[in-house]
């Protein structure tokens, strides 16, 4: 039924991938003494000062930003498609796991994203700059959505283990 726990879980971790579109994951500044953000990472681009139009212009590319976004909106979907497929308890838990880890791999992509556009930024200042980053809002995202997302599991096993039980009885 729509109104189990699971439900809940499974639509606050919808809402939680969709926290992304407005959060930025990682902003770039170039060292603590050195007040400013030199560019942001966003799931769905980059947002940068003019100044570094010229390097940052082609770095996220189409094919790799669409891949995220395109991944991103699984991940947002997913969970709430498996909250009104609530009578096939066992693809719900398909559907959670998949999202799960699609979920994993996209915080993994995250993470290394931003170390390879701090590494590239590093590579165009001097030495005593070197950028630093700063994990904002956006990458705790998927992680909260991953643990929304195993709470369904658990619970939508044992509701699944609730139904088994009443059918012995009668």
């Amino acid at each position: 039924m729509i109104q189990r726990i699971q439900s809940l879980w499974l639509l606050l971790a919808s809402l939680s991938v969709c926290l992304l579109s407005f959060f930025p994951v990682a902003t770039f500044a170039p060292n603590e003494n050195t007040p400013g953000v030199v560019f942001s990472f966003y799931a769905y681009g980059l947002d940068y000062v003019p100044a570094f139009s010229d390097m940052l212009d082609g770095l996220y590319t189409s094919l790799l930003k669409y891949t995220v976004v395109a991944v991103l909106l699984v991940c947002a979907v997913t969970p709430f498609i498996a909250i009104f497929i609530y009578r096939n308890r066992p693809r719900q838990v398909q559907l959670a796991r998949l999202t799960m880890l699609l979920n994993a791999a996209l915080m993994v992509a995250f993470f290394m994203l931003s170390d390879f556009f701090a590494n590239l930024g590093t590579a165009f200042f001097t030495e005593e700059k070197i950028l630093l980053i700063n994990y904002n809002v956006g990458i705790y995202a998927p992680i909260a959505a991953l643990v929304f997302l195993w709470l369904s599991v658990r619970y939508i096993k044992k509701d699944d283990k609730l139904v088994r039980s009443a059918d012995r009885i009668r």
